[in-house]
């Protein structure tokens, strides 16, 4: 007999192993009984009987101490899920809401490689902060390692959602002070790399270059978010979840022309056919395209720059050209003053500039004042 509040211990036909049952969250749950301490299955003998109980013992204990605000009760299924298959979840979750990044496949690999195989539930905090030692003896930017660790913790978050998982473990967040990037193009260097880019890529570059969106926006564009002279972001494909618009005007209005031409695909076998991504490789959306950019930089001579920095590019250059900052801002998609003033990099030249200005004013300050102490002297003699 199963009572809700005392389980039972039983031997299930065709298996040679003592099980046991009980109730908890309201289901009635099964399993193999094991030795409380070394965790082996325990055959079907009256002196194991004795071991099942006192397992089935150790079982109601973590049920009723989950009742009382104690450690959330992890059951069997939740003991044998892996963490690559939260991985996997998390992977399946991503793609299911179009948010699945080109840049995490290459993140979650070394997570998958180190803990793939590991029980979810036996992936302690101390186990991750021995892999981050690790990596930073290894020279890892605490960046790289709090973007693995990031979807590290969503797996965990998706499994809780989903039920597989009643807890996670804590994963600290690495300070970033100081490892922001200054990268920014000169528009020599910029169009060095551009001319050594695939054609595919040159336009969806010039786009950045001049927008300063980010990639990820510039690849969602449809021709359904083009208007007459203008283009629209929709909300879900803009990181601050807003929905943009950016006038067809100048270069841009030149560079939607070129894709007009290039939307159209022609074959020999059939008819010609309509591209719906505007910025398109065959006709199929952009996907990863960093090893063909880092080469294109390599070939141009211009290194360490990423695609993200024409982000950092146009926000200078819209501040250098006299443009307002909260209309620069619109543009690039940038929500806080302070995230942009952190984009809006200046240059030597730039500081330069300034800086003659600078004397300029304190120059002529001195000759104003210089003629108001002598017109004062003046009026006191007479």
């Amino acid at each position: 007999m199963n009572t809700r509040g005392q389980g039972r211990v039983f031997q299930r036909k065709g298996s040679p192993f003592l099980w046991i049952a009980y109730y908890a969250h309201g289901k009635e749950q099964r399993e193999v009984a094991r030795h409380v301490r070394t965790n082996e299955k325990l055959e079907a003998t009256e002196k194991n009987h004795h071991e099942a109980e006192r397992f089935l013992k150790r079982r109601l204990e973590e049920i009723a101490a989950e009742k009382h605000g104690g450690r959330p009760f992890v059951g069997p299924q939740q003991e044998r899920v892996t963490v690559g298959e939260l991985l996997d979840g998390l992977e399946q979750d991503l793609r299911i809401r179009d948010k699945w990044p080109g840049t995490a496949k290459s993140s979650l690999k070394p997570v998958r490689e180190r803990f793939g195989p590991w029980r979810a539930v036996h992936l302690t905090s101390e186990a991750i902060g021995k892999y981050i030692e690790e990596l930073r003896a290894e020279g890892y930017a605490n960046a790289t390692i709090n973007r693995r660790m990031e979807l590290l913790g969503q797996a965990f978050e998706v499994a809780i959602r989903n039920k597989q998982l009643s807890q996670q473990p804590f994963i600290p967040h690495l300070s970033e002070v100081g490892n922001e990037r200054q990268g920014f193009f000169e528009t020599a260097d910029f169009e060095a790399v551009c001319a050594k880019l695939p054609e595919y890529l040159r336009d969806f570059s010039r786009f950045g270059f001049v927008t300063g969106w980010r990639k990820g926006s510039i690849k969602s564009l449809r021709w359904s978010d083009v208007g007459e002279d203008v283009i629209y972001l929709r909300a879900e494909n803009s990181k601050t979840r807003e929905a943009e618009t950016m006038p067809l005007e100048g270069e841009l209005a030149e560079i939607i022309e070129r894709r007009r031409t290039a939307a159209i695909l022609k074959s020999d076998e059939s008819e010609p056919r309509f591209a719906e991504y505007v910025f398109h490789r065959d006709g199929k959306p952009i996907g990863d395209f960093r090893k063909a950019w880092a080469t294109a930089c390599k070939n141009a001579g211009v290194s360490h720059r990423l695609f993200h920095d024409l982000r950092r590019t146009a926000s200078r250059n819209m501040i250098a050209a006299g443009v307002p900052q909260a209309v620069a801002m619109k543009i690039t998609g940038h929500r806080t003053d302070s995230m942009f003033r952190r984009y809006a990099i200046v240059n030597e030249e730039q500081k330069r500039d300034a800086l003659q200005k600078t004397q300029e004013h304190l120059a002529a300050s001195k000759d104003k004042a210089r003629k108001v102490v002598r017109i004062a002297r003046g009026s006191l003699q007479n």
